[in-house]
């Protein structure tokens, strides 16, 4: 951050032994406000002061300081090396990483919120869906994964009016919330009864009170649409400053965080990449007590609605994570180029009686997949070789099953499932 720049909460006692009067606070915001390099929204979140009285009389506004110029180029030069990398990889290396990747955000997506996971069964699912898109969702977290896998289509989603966030809310969490926490308005919460106040923390403090009525609520998100269908701003302003606005609106009663998560993750998987998109929730539970706080200090009236603070903290987050990816992808690949050579050479020590052409094609698969897979259930199964080698290759499926048999004889490779046959590569 500048030198010298600091939240306007903490701007009173940075000047001892004198404080700085409300007054000169109020000179400072307003000097931020207008400013050159500042940018305004059409977004009045609501915020609380430090004696609980509330107020939506500010507009969300940032100023384009250094660091986050710095930053923002950081993330565009990082997502453009991982689309380099992820283009030298081998098909399903890359589709196995992007899958391992997924795994990761729905766990945490989830964890975040107290929810637990099985990583196995998230695998499944995954693969269960890329089989057959159109299938109904029976399990628990199958309509969650399978929208966070559209995403890797070219189709954005639209939200146009405030049936869809409803629309996407539905879809995304079937299943997943309990019956007496699913909206109790039209489209979203409206008031608690016997006049409870909604809060959102814990049993001895809370960290924000969202709107309490469903007419205030879709009057902040009407304001949202706007905003979101807005190109004036880069993307990633964009989707952060989306991402705190309707956090800090909680529109329902249960599930605003995964699919506040969802929106930011769908939107950088378009705007930037899909392993860097897939990475969101991952990279806010690394750090999730920094998510927390600088979601906290954001609700403060005592800092006026600006999300300076807020954004520069979100684009470390998500470039700390690209760099991950990238040392893992950039790791991976050459170790990938080590396996291969060495199966060149097992390969072409074998006499003539042995379908090399064969072989060498099901240990690369099986090579891609344990290095990039993540765990057995995402891993390539013995039906997923068979069909490649046939698309690909021209190689018969008597012939791809014939060297998988040899290879297992030559304990060059393990069965690690029987139904369906899946193997593992062992040398």
């Amino acid at each position: 951050m500048v030198k010298g720049y600091h939240s306007l909460s903490k701007e009173k006692y940075l000047h001892k032994p004198q404080m700085v009067s409300q007054e000169e606070i109020d000179q400072i915001y307003q000097s931020r406000l207008n400013g050159f390099s500042t940018i305004k929204t059409n977004l009045y979140p609501l915020l609380t002061d430090k004696r609980e009285n509330q107020t939506d009389k500010y507009p969300l506004f940032f100023v384009y300081l250094p660091e986050i110029i710095k930053l923002e180029n950081n993330l565009r030069e990082n997502s453009n090396q991982i689309k380099e990398l992820a283009k030298k990889l081998p098909g399903i290396a890359k589709q196995q990483f992007l899958n391992s990747l997924l795994v990761s955000e729905i766990t945490y997506t989830n964890k975040i919120e107290g929810v637990e996971t099985d990583r196995g069964e998230i695998s499944t699912i995954i693969r269960d869906n890329e089989r057959d898109r159109k299938s109904p969702s029976h399990k628990r977290l199958q309509s969650t994964i399978k929208m966070y896998q559209e995403t890797q289509s070219e189709h954005l989603i639209k939200i146009e009016n405030l049936k869809d966030f409803r629309n996407i809310y539905d879809t995304l969490l079937e299943g997943e919330i309990e019956e007496n926490k699913l909206p109790n308005g039209k489209l979203f919460r409206d008031k608690l009864p016997e006049g409870e106040q909604l809060r959102i923390g814990d049993a001895l403090h809370t960290v924000h009170v969202p709107p309490q009525t469903e007419e205030a609520i879709n009057e902040s998100l009407t304001s949202l649409i706007e905003f979101m269908n807005n190109d004036d701003l880069p993307p990633i302003y964009k989707s952060v400053i989306t991402h705190f606005f309707f956090e800090n609106t909680h529109p329902f009663l249960d599930g605003n965080g995964r699919m506040g998560r969802y929106l930011l993750s769908t939107y950088i998987s378009h705007k930037y990449d899909h392993f860097t998109g897939f990475s969101v929730a991952t990279a806010i539970h690394s750090r999730v007590q920094t998510y927390y706080r600088i979601f906290k200090e954001a609700d403060q009236a005592e800092n006026y609605a600006e999300l300076t603070f807020f954004i520069v903290a979100m684009l470390k987050l998500l470039v700390a994570q690209q760099e991950e990816i990238v040392s893992t992808l950039s790791d991976d690949k050459e170790k990938l180029v080590q396996i291969v050579d060495n199966i060149k050479k097992r390969v072409a020590s074998l006499t003539d009686d042995y379908d090399k052409k064969a072989i060498y094609s099901v240990l690369f698969y099986l090579a891609e997949s344990k290095l990039f897979a993540g765990n057995k259930e995402l891993g390539i199964r013995d039906r997923d070789i068979i069909q490649l080698n046939s698309k690909e290759s021209g190689i018969s499926i008597r012939r791809t099953k014939s060297a998988i048999s040899q290879l297992e004889q030559m304990n060059w490779i393990n069965k690690i499932c029987s139904k369906p046959k899946q193997h593992e590569l062992s040398i």
